[in-house]
């Protein structure tokens, strides 16, 4: 007679014999068509379930989700990940994964940078004007004879404004090709937390490079500004979804966020 007591009896199925199932068997391993039969799920016999109507939290292994795949927080990704440029990031060496800049964001940075560029001309132009009116010479003429005498007057007034225009078209290729070559980024693009980078490495371009990127927009001027927009425009002609201009492309970098 069996011991209904005995802790090593198996209980009898209702189904006849041959069908007894043993409580302290482990379904977690899919080797008798219990639960996580097949390799269904990766549960193990004694390991809590969640509570009914929860969702696992992110990490834990029930069934292959996306905690799983990725191993930690959601919408974070692996240790080794190499994000493909469509999904708005890309893995430079030495940077890391890094987010691609927008073309919003680009488009700010350069209206922030044309803000600069009209400040300093007109500071420019009104000092070179103010030079040429205060070196013109003093004229007078007499209400008799209706001769007219002038005095004073200088050429210091017109050498200043060579001087001054000079320096503001300097100014104008020298503040971009020289911020993007050493630092990798104008007042603009900083403000935006922009940086323009070399895509093999993440370092500045360099001089050489920066003086290429400059260069495109700037003979796309001289077709009555046409050039210059499509230029300026070009990132969004990119199939690629690294958002790269074509002076980007002649330059070999690209505009990244920095944070």
């Amino acid at each position: 007679m069996t011991d209904p007591y005995d802790p090593n009896r198996v209980p009898p199925s209702p189904h006849g014999a041959g069908h007894g199932v043993d409580p302290r068997q482990d379904y977690g391993r899919g080797e008798t068509g219990g639960f996580g039969s097949g390799g269904a799920g990766p549960y193990q016999y004694g390991q809590p379930l969640p509570p009914y109507g929860q969702a696992p939290q992110a990490g834990q292994q029930y069934g292959g989700g996306f905690g799983q795949q990725y191993g930690g927080g959601l919408g974070q990704p692996p240790a080794g990940f190499i994000p493909q440029a469509d999904s708005g990031f890309v893995a430079i060496p030495g940077l890391g994964n890094v987010r691609v800049a927008g073309f919003g964001q680009r488009f700010l940075a350069r209206l922030i940078d044309a803000v600069i560029y009209a400040v300093v001309y007109a500071v420019c132009f009104g000092v070179a004007f103010a030079a040429v009116f205060s070196s013109a010479p003093t004229c007078t003429t007499d209400p008799n004879t209706y001769e007219t005498s002038c005095t004073g007057g200088n050429s210091a007034g017109y050498v200043a404004l060579f001087g001054i225009m000079l320096l503001a078209g300097l100014f104008g290729l020298l503040y971009e090709w020289l911020m993007i070559g050493l630092v990798g980024a104008t007042l603009g693009k900083m403000a935006l937390r922009l940086k323009v980078v070399d895509q093999a490495t993440g370092r500045p371009i360099g001089l050489g490079r920066a003086f290429i990127r400059q260069l495109i927009p700037y003979l796309g001027s001289f077709f009555c500004g046409v050039g210059q927009l499509l230029v300026f425009l070009s990132p969004l002609m990119d199939n690629s979804g690294r958002m790269q201009g074509w002076h980007d492309k002649a330059a070999n970098d690209l505009v990244i966020q920095t944070s």
